[in-house]
């Protein structure tokens, strides 16, 4: 059964669910979202995708309480108590959204049996979190992950973000919820900033927020122009003491006797809440919603009653559904009709041919002129007719490039090339395991490939500092010809090619990962004593880093966890790692393949590198799925097991061992366990085995 769902066709449901789960588990580490061939999943693209896969399975395991994604978080955690969720949404035609609207108001009232007040705010569009007070005092500050339980920690960042106070005027213990962003004027300046330097602009505020969030040195976020937005307080035993309501609430956590979250011209940094009456409300305040300093994607409608909140509880009475109190109401896309001039064909470091609609005209979408549109892949392109002289409806749900939505007018021709823009070989046409066709080089040397592949190397392994324009300056010197070749390099091989002294030292930190600092000297023996030692990584991180095309984070923690060898992993045939839970075959195949075409390369690199392996003991073999609440949180029993050489999976297979109820455990994975005849253990179980 193929499965349409925008632009983007799935040849079933497993095809379907397998994105979604990627998308979560992505946005859950990165902050944003690129499908398999590295094209980005807009947010009303994701929400398109989530409710076709609800109608189809709604008991799939993305919809479950537990991630399946939760161990390919890395870092320590903040276990969020009670759990944050996401609410639901109002989207869709006209028709549809206000329909939804009508029933969740009436259906809130219903369920309190009688008449209530509502209220609205507009529903910012940053990286969720949550911070934590004891006594008045920051003590920890977590992400909002896909579980809404183990929350990526970010405790040494939030204290450098503008609006978050390190103690509280008021010697309360809470949590304070709400949205790290990046305003308007300042992103604008952080891209104007790259353009000059020569790198590449980021693609919008949440992604760039998200990047911030992933630094070594939280300090750098000092002068990275994010601020804070609350929204809510939890954990908050005597709440009632100071206010009863949404708007009241709002009120106290900006005022002076309250908690004075406010700057020193008294701008509040807890959003303003307001009396919500009647639906032409919402419509006026998207409207005004495009003459804000900061971006937002809709309104946030909730019953204004803190104890009638506290009444309707979430869907099915489980903590980590969407609360009934509350409701988004999306805003329309905005969109334009625009004629299309050319089409620009860009090589990827996967090979793959990446099409992008050039405008002559440019249009403004979103407050933003834009020459530049989505093309998603080559089949979908032939399938609309979009080449040049297409009439073309845009749309923009953000500060992003637009994507196209439809074909209005098709053109006489794609115009689509055959030899690689890059390095001129021959193009293949390649359909991926959804099913999308797309334009392929499969030259192992084409340059763009190294560069782009160079970037991706950089990115996984944490190296930060090296934009593209000075990789595309270190390619240009000729000395580096594989990534090991990166290690070589001395400040006289870059000098000669339009690095500074002092661009080539920071460049030199950057690949060893030390970290900067004025003085060259004591810069250059830094990073001589790095040169002197291995460097120790988690094997799957290099293994991730490697850019083999579908084989990232989870597929080498799903390799090194089966193999705990990683030249066992290199050895491995297609049908051999096959064997191995998430792979499939296109993966299998391309893992195979780049070992054999590049392992002399592998081989060069490892010198700088100690592999950090599975530990191996008691439980080696044995694989273990975790289900429900854990005392001391999830992460540190799944530590708890690998210590001993166990395996965690994300979700239940006919290879696991052993499924460990917690607390308050879902029926998805007991279920799956069952037909399967996999075991269920206690906590108290797996203490005795550990």
């Amino acid at each position: 059964m193929s499965i349409q769902v925008g632009s983007r066709s799935f040849s079933n449901v497993d095809a379907l669910e397998k994105l979604v789960v990627h998308a979560a588990t992505e946005y859950e580490i990165n902050g944003y979202v690129e499908d398999f061939d590295g094209v980005e999943v807009t947010d009303p693209e994701y929400d398109a995708l989530i409710k076709e896969l609800r109608n189809l399975n709604p008991n799939s395991i993305a919809f479950q309480g537990t991630s399946p994604s939760t161990a390919t978080v890395q870092g320590d955690v903040v276990v969020h108590d009670p759990p944050m969720t996401s609410i639901s949404k109002s989207d869709g035609t006209p028709e549809e959204k206000e329909a939804i609207y009508e029933k969740w108001k009436s259906d809130c009232e219903t369920r309190l049996g009688k008449k209530t007040t509502f209220c609205q705010s507009y529903k910012r569009d940053g990286v969720a979190i949550r911070i934590n007070y004891v006594n008045g005092k920051l003590v920890s500050a977590g992400l909002r992950p896909r579980d809404g339980i183990n929350g990526t920690d970010v405790t040494r960042h939030a204290k450098y973000i503008e609006g978050v106070p390190v103690k509280l005027p008021l010697p309360l213990t809470l949590s304070l919820n709400g949205e790290i962003e990046c305003k308007l004027e300042a992103f604008d300046r952080v891209n104007a900033e790259r353009e000059v330097a020569g790198d590449s602009p980021y693609a919008n505020p949440r992604n760039y927020t998200a990047g911030c969030l992933g630094r070594d040195d939280a300090k750098e976020n000092k002068k990275a122009g994010l601020s804070i937005a609350f929204y809510s307080i939890t954990g908050f035993v005597e709440w009632n003491d100071y206010y009863a309501t949404e708007i009241e609430r709002a009120k106290w956590a900006n005022a002076k006797d309250g908690l004075n979250l406010q700057n020193k011209e008294g701008k509040g940094y807890y959003v303003r809440a307001i009396k919500h009456d009647k639906y032409s409300q919402l419509e006026k305040m998207e409207e005004h919603a495009k003459k804000l300093p900061y971006y937002t994607d809709g309104v946030v409608l909730k019953v204004d009653d803190l104890q009638d909140q506290e009444e309707l509880g979430h869907t099915g009475d489980d903590p980590v559904k969407e609360p009934r109190y509350a409701l988004a109401w999306k805003y329309a896309e905005e969109t334009v009709v625009a004629e299309v001039s050319s089409i620009e064909w860009n090589a990827s470091r996967t090979g793959r041919i990446v099409p992008t609609a050039i405008f002559d005209e440019p249009f403004v979408l979103a407050n933003t002129s834009n020459t530049r549109a989505t093309c998603n892949n080559l089949g979908w392109m032939e399938d609309m007719g979009l080449g040049p002289g297409a009439k073309v409806r845009c749309k923009k749900g953000g500060k992003i490039i637009p994507n196209i939505m439809e074909v209005l007018v098709k053109a006489p021709n794609i115009g689509a090339p055959t030899v690689c823009p890059s390095c001129g070989g021959p193009l293949h046409v390649h359909v991926s395991d959804s099913g999308n066709r797309d334009l392929q080089c499969n030259n192992p040397n084409c340059p763009a490939k190294q560069i782009k592949g160079w970037m991706h190397y950089l990115q996984i392994m944490q190296c930060k500092g090296l934009g593209l324009a000075a990789i595309e300056q270190i390619a240009n010197s000729g000395k580096v010809s594989c990534i090991a070749d990166l290690y070589k390099l001395q400040i006289d091989d870059l000098t000669p090619h339009g690095f500074s002294e002092r661009q080539a030292v920071l460049a030199l930190a950057t690949i060893w990962k030390v970290k900067p600092m004025q003085d060259d000297q004591k810069l250059l023996a830094k990073i001589d004593k790095a040169r002197a030692k291995k460097q120790s990584v988690a094997a799957w991180q290099f293994f991730a880093s490697l850019g083999i095309p579908g084989a990232g984070k989870t597929a080498g923690k799903a390799l090194v966890n089966h193999y705990k060898d990683f030249d066992a992993i290199r050895a491995a045939n297609s049908a051999q790692l096959l064997e191995i839970d998430g792979i499939g075959d296109t993966t299998a195949e391309a893992i195979e393949s780049f070992f054999k075409a590049k392992n002399g390369d592998v081989e060069a690199l490892l010198q700088y590198f100690d592999l950090e392996l599975p530990k191996t003991g008691k439980l080696s073999g044995q694989n273990f799925v975790l289900t429900g609440k854990f005392d001391g949180g999830k992460n540190a029993w799944q530590k708890r097991i690998e210590d001993v050489g166990g395996t965690i999976q994300g979700s239940v297979s006919s290879k696991t061992s052993y499924l460990v109820a917690g607390e308050e455990t879902g029926k998805g994975k007991t279920d799956k366990a069952n037909k399967l005849g996999i075991q269920i253990i206690t906590v108290s179980d797996l203490e005795k085995m550990l």
